[in-house]
């Protein structure tokens, strides 16, 4: 179990080899070790493996399905692009279903060792029904004490964030009693305006879920010019944002002011991909297969049929990195390192994850020169 990675650019090291030991990262090395398995990255970029902490789906499969093979064939799409771990994401829908989400995620994750599995994403249904997006109105409703009564009960301990409008009744008190227990709070199909914003990072939503897709900016309401999420993520410094790297869902111009105002270690990237991802198809569901879920794919993304909006992104984590670095022109390091060591550090996961330093489990993407995944190891294991 001792490998060690050469000829290729190491993320985070000026050193020409990365040797890793027992499923972690060892250290590097100004040459090739004696009994180490040599493996040759051709001139390309060795990078940590990607966490997504925003992802519905991909393969055809999509988590809501709630089974074993759908979490087995979206982890395994996701995987092979170079994502080593992940967090499954919901969608708004009802509370039974969303109670048996917890159960199938402790079910399904069983058995399954080519990826990490960090905990659930909640996207919903805690949200603004003016701000729902593609997500369906009839499943979007408040919560109350009962109700985060029973997610702390039942789920407290694999709940890793919470995605919501702040300025929806009784999110405050979710919001103090959520991030008691570390859970990640983030803004999103919210209609709040700067100062609802300001005062959500008060009880703990201190991220902007998909910023620029239902995080209105500044607007007038009964001819009173209003700041909104976007620039009140800009004014703080401790609120930190994901964008949707698929090219579509952000502009360029836009990758390049959050990355210039906020920094890599206060944006990420996330794919927020749905069962499309991966495969070639021009229709495809959002969520559980039923015919309000439809949505159509073409010109690279998923959109509801009558084209009001986009639906989420059919992109894997490789695609995200190249929009990053070849259209928004933003460093490599900076990009892998918004798609590894913050995600993971914004999730209380950098212990482990999220950098190629010496300790860290080894889950390490070998990309081509042009930036093509080539190889996938999680935890020193070649899965890819």
């Amino acid at each position: 179990m001792k490998t060690c990675f050469y000829n290729g650019k190491i993320a985070g090291s000026e050193a020409p080899v990365l040797c890793v030991k027992d499923g972690k990262i060892e250290g590097f090395s100004n040459a090739a070790p004696e009994g180490y398995e040599k493996v040759d990255c051709g001139g390309g970029h060795i990078l940590p493996g990607f966490i997504d902490i925003h992802l519905h789906g991909g393969g055809g499969a999509d988590f809501m399905d709630a089974t074993p093979e759908a979490f087995r064939t979206v982890a395994e799409t996701h995987m092979r692009c170079g994502t080593t771990s992940l967090a499954p994401t919901t969608v708004a829908c009802t509370r039974e279903t969303l109670f048996n989400m917890f159960a199938a995620y402790r079910e399904c994750t069983k058995g399954i060792d080519f990826v990490d599995f960090l905990g659930l994403h909640l996207e919903g249904p805690f949200l603004a029904p003016e701000m729902k997006g593609a997500q369906g109105e009839d499943r979007i409703y408040p919560p109350d004490e009962a109700m985060v009564d029973r997610i702390i009960e039942e789920a407290g301990d694999i709940i890793v964030r919470v995605s919501g409008a702040p300025e929806v009744p009784y999110m405050d008190v979710m919001g103090d009693r959520l991030s008691e227990l570390g859970v990640m709070l983030s803004i999103g199909h919210s209609n709040a305006v700067a100062s609802e914003a300001i005062e959500g990072c008060r009880h703990g939503y201190r991220h902007v879920t998909h910023m620029y897709c239902s995080t209105p900016s500044v607007r007038k309401i009964n001819q009173i010019i209003y700041a909104g999420i976007i620039e009140a993520c800009y004014l703080m410094d401790e609120m930190t944002c994901e964008l949707i790297g698929d090219g579509c869902h952000v502009a360029a111009e836009c990758i390049r002011l959050a990355h210039k105002l906020k920094g890599p270690d206060k944006v990420i990237f996330i794919t927020d991909a749905m069962r499309a991802a991966g495969i070639d198809v021009t229709e495809s569901y959002l969520g559980d297969i039923r015919p309000e879920n439809r949505v159509i794919i073409e010109g690279g993304v998923a959109k509801l049929p009558d084209r009001s909006f986009y639906a989420g992104s059919i992109v894997t984590m490789d695609k995200v990195l190249r929009t990053a670095v070849q259209k928004a022109g933003l460093p490599i390091d900076d990009v892998s390192r918004m798609m590894s060591l913050t995600p993971a550090k914004l999730i209380g996961k950098d212990k482990h994850k999220g950098s190629l330093d010496p300790g860290k489990d080894a889950d390490i993407v070998v990309m081509t020169p042009d930036l093509q995944p080539e190889m996938v190891y999680v935890r020193g294991i070649r899965r890819r």
